[in-house]
């Protein structure tokens, strides 16, 4: 009934990412290790009489060097190109075909048929179009042999090998107000020098395209020194050199929790200790060591948010753990509710409803309240509404689906008000999601090539309130298909169902909340029946259901649910 779902535990365990910087290539050796491995890559110096293109080509094929190391690849530059050629700006992964090469004079150009960017933290950027896939070489004679003079400033490396050599990974950061971690997914090369790489990626900053949505409280001007070593019990070493700035008891508490968080995405650690210019870091407690579960108050899934499951069975509400649905006490619970979508904030309490007619929104308490009327208040009317979504603070986001466009409406503070969000407003949007730390949107887009799903960050004012969103970017084209429903699956991981042949077959995708298309695990598995939605958290450890009108499935061991009353929707809080 579920094949191939086995496949889909790995992916949803949350071994899927960890955050560190970037494509980080350091002057001459990057990640090397002691010993020679099967899997290294012995780059070739020039060969002597080597003409323009073979200089070219021998380039390109030495920046594929593994342990990651550039010396070799900067024998085919001139002594002056060498060294200023700075690999760590960017990082270009191109498809897996054969490289178009011409010579005009002095000049090399390669065109590259498909290609991605990373920047220099690591994060991923997006495709390239255009002129800006073609590389060009200017050539010259020094000591009697052709060397390049005007490299660009990148490691430029092909798509299978960046797959097999480079991992997502997610380094936290804050949001401006520093109540809850921020993943912010980069790609790093994989070794035995992982947390030196997520370390040192803190250290870095947040990478460009998130500055202004998040901040940090790692010190900036410090550096990680040769490496973190991680001792046999556990226990990493990080010792901040630079001009350390004292810090108060908060700030080395939101740090710790930054560091902690990161770290906790290699195996080996258990718990980390931290020197600042030789001194040590003030823990709370008074403890020796902080261990790499803490700093649970700042969980980016919301650390009150709930697990629990809540849906809809002939138009009343229903919630509780699975296998164990009951109809809520409050108002949306009753009799007649007559409803179409529901959303509750992750905290439990209250949810938005969406009337059976989708002209209406409204707020209510999930349980009655002992002594107090459960009248739930109208927020939105008029328009033609999908399903809300909340984020951890209880800002509700309402997509109205105009047939002129769509609008995209904010409740805060308890007060509407329309933000303008690109790649969305004014289009045919089908669907929202905010995720739990609130700042990505995720949005279906119908276009005439089929549904296109754009992500779009959300940048939060000095007071913790909406002030704008950036620039739109692509997560998937489209691809013909229509996406029936989507469902955050962990802080940046969205799973997308898409109908393959109507009422019998289903195809569920997990992708990258960035757009990343290449060196994550984006897998996807067919489902067969006539699915109503997903229902999936970005909480670690909690199941995603494919959801039935008589039943729910978990995606993983495929145990079935059943509660007697046929449904019409079932998801988590948010």
């Amino acid at each position: 009934m579920l094949p191939a779902l086995g496949a889909l535990a790995l992916l949803l365990s949350g071994c899927v990412s960890l955050p560190t910087q970037g494509p980080v290539v350091d002057s001459d050796v990057i990640d090397a290790e002691d010993t020679h491995q099967a899997s290294d890559i012995d780059a070739r110096p020039p060969a002597e009489g080597a003409s323009r293109s073979e200089v070219v080509s021998g380039f390109l094929d030495a920046m594929t060097a593994w342990p990651v190391q550039i010396n070799v690849a900067k024998k085919f530059l001139t002594d002056e190109a060498a060294a200023g050629w700075n690999p760590e700006r960017e990082t270009v992964v191109y498809s897996d075909v054969p490289l178009a090469t011409r010579e005009a004079g002095n000049t090399v150009r390669v065109r590259l048929g498909a290609a991605d960017t990373l920047d220099r933290a690591g994060a991923w950027r997006g495709a390239l179009a255009g002129d800006d896939l073609d590389l060009s070489f200017r050539l010259t004679v020094e000591g009697g042999e052709f060397r390049i003079a005007d490299p660009a400033d990148a490691l430029v490396v092909p798509a299978s090998w960046f797959q097999q050599r480079y991992r997502q990974v997610s380094l936290y950061f804050f949001d401006p107000i520093a109540q809850i971690l921020v993943p912010e997914p980069v790609f790093v090369p994989q070794g035995d020098q992982l947390a030196t790489s997520l370390v040192a990626g803190l250290l870095a900053g947040p990478p460009p395209r998130a500055r202004g949505v998040v901040r940090s409280f790692v010190p900036s001007g410090l550096s990680v020194g040769l490496s973190v070593p991680v001792d046999e019990r556990g226990v990493a070493e990080i010792n901040l050199v630079g001009d350390a700035p004292r810090l108060t008891a908060e700030e080395s508490e939101l740090m710790l929790a930054q560091l902690a968080w990161t770290l906790r995405q290699d195996p080996a650690i258990r718990a980390l200790r931290v020197s600042l210019g030789g001194e040590d870091l003030q823990i709370p407690g008074g403890a020796s060591q902080f261990a790499v579960d803490g700093g649970q108050a700042f969980d980016p899934a919301g650390d009150e948010a709930t697990t629990l499951l809540f849906g809809l069975t002939r138009g009343r509400m229903v919630w509780g753990s699975s296998g164990n649905l009951v109809t809520a006490t409050g108002p949306f619970g009753d009799q007649g509710a007559d409803l179409d979508a529901i959303s509750a904030r992750p905290d439990a309490a209250v949810a938005a409803a969406v009337d059976s007619d989708g002209h209406r929104v409204r707020v209510g308490p999930v349980r009655a309240r002992q002594g107090a009327a459960a009248v739930p208040r109208t927020i939105l009317s008029g328009g033609t509404y999908a399903r809300p979504s909340w984020d951890f603070a209880g800002r509700l986001w309402v997509l109205d689906r105009r047939r002129t466009g769509a609008r995209v409406l904010l409740v805060e503070d308890d007060r509407v008000r329309e933000v303008e969000v690109p790649g969305i407003s004014d289009r045919d949007a089908r669907a929202l999601v905010v995720s739990r730390d609130g700042t990505r949107l995720v949005g279906v887009v119908r276009t005439a090539g089929g549904d296109e799903v754009v992500g779009v960050r959300v940048l939060l004012d000095g007071r913790g309130r909406v002030s704008r969103t950036k620039a739109p970017f692509l997560i998937r084209e489209a691809e013909g298909t229509v996406i029936d429903d989507l469902a955050w699956t962990s802080p940046i991981r969205v799973g997308l169902l898409t109908t393959t042949a109507p009422g019998s077959l289903y195809e569920v995708d997990v992708v990258a909340a960035d757009g990343a298309t290449v060196g994550v695990d984006v897998l996807s598995t067919i489902v067969s029946g006539r699915l109503l939605g997903l229902a999936a958290a970005p909480s670690v450890g909690t199941p995603m259901f494919a959801v039935y009108a008589d039943r729910y499935v978990d995606m993983v061991d495929q145990e079935e649910y059943t509660d007697g009353a046929p449904l019409t929707q079932l998801d988590y809080a948010g």
